[in-house]
């Protein structure tokens, strides 16, 4: 199933599916739901829970990503949680463009047929190369390995979340944690870096032109986190930051590619007006960012 490519093709049901799957699964998981932790496109949801009078608003997303802590991979009680967990759900592996059914990859309907992916990920640093791939596990379930997304455990926020559970079987409330706004930039700079999808360059400058506190505040937890153990984590996304959207000697950040997805993404159709708008939006993205790097230092 492919991801959309403009904001106009995300659905505000469907993410709101998303978070029914959410809270079902950490219903379900019992003292392993304390080692899970959501990144990805559901993220801004809670990063950003009130947004401003005229500000663009978030697209929503259709898929569930979660890091998983190593252990429950290898620790026989928690995997069967996590998998029968799935089973009970009614999740069923989902497949790649090639119809090949992956092991890190779920899918599941709601009561009305619509279809939400829940893709499991975790960060082995063992793996040579820090490739992107799956974990070996001896069951149906394993998770994808993302570089750094081992991060969350150490940058995270904590809320409760509460949304009627899938099968009709209720309203429950869940502790939920998730990538706070370092995490979340860092994670999403690396694959709007090795993938360039539309979308993560929208999650980035959505969270970062909503964050609360304004972008002064912001850029403080950026210079507060660069003195902990992620240094070069944060360094390196800085810099693609950097590369995708502000400018160098050669070329303006608005003409960056970035800035350039920003605004595709969330502007449809054709025309010189509808370029125009584009246009603006680019400027308006690579400002943005720039003055994000300069407060940051």
């Amino acid at each position: 199933m492919a991801k959309p490519t403009s904001a106009s093709g995300y659905d505000k049901q469907v993410t709101e599916n998303c978070e029914r799957v959410l809270v079902t699964l950490l219903r379900g998981l019992g003292p392993w739901k304390e080692s899970v932790y959501l990144v990805g496109g559901l993220t801004p949801r809670y990063l950003v829970p009130k947004l401003t009078t005229g500000k663009i608003p978030h697209a929503g997303t259709g898929d569930v990503d979660i890091v998983v802590e190593l252990e429950m991979l290898t620790k026989t009680d928690a995997y069967h949680s996590l998998e029968e967990n799935l089973k009970n759900m009614g999740f069923e592996r989902a497949e790649n463009d090639k119809g090949e059914k992956q092991s890190w990859r779920w899918k599941a309907k709601t009561e009305k047929g619509v279809t939400v992916i829940l893709e499991l990920l975790a960060d082995n640093p063992e793996i040579s190369g820090g490739k992107v791939k799956p974990l070996p596990t001896e069951g149906k379930i394993s998770a994808l390995n993302i570089p750094h997304s081992s991060m969350v455990f150490d940058h995270h926020e904590v809320k409760e979340i509460r949304a009627e559970l899938l099968g009709e079987k209720g309203v429950a409330i869940e502790k939920l944690r998730y990538a706070d706004l370092v995490s979340f930039t860092c994670l999403k700079a690396f694959a709007l870096d090795q993938r360039h999808e539309s979308k993560d360059a929208h999650d980035i400058v959505y969270c970062l032109e909503n964050a609360e506190g304004g972008l002064d505040a912001a850029a403080k937890k950026f210079r507060d986190a660069r003195s902990g153990k992620h240094v070069k984590v944060i360094t390196d996304a800085l810099a693609i930051l950097r590369k995708r959207f502000a400018d160098d000697g050669t070329t303006e950040g608005y003409r960056k590619d970035g800035s350039v997805a920003v605004a595709q993404f969330e502007i449809d159709g054709e025309g010189d007006e509808v370029r125009e708008t584009r246009l603006v939006r680019q400027r308006a993205v690579s400002d943005l960012i720039i003055r994000f790097l300069k407060a940051v230092g």
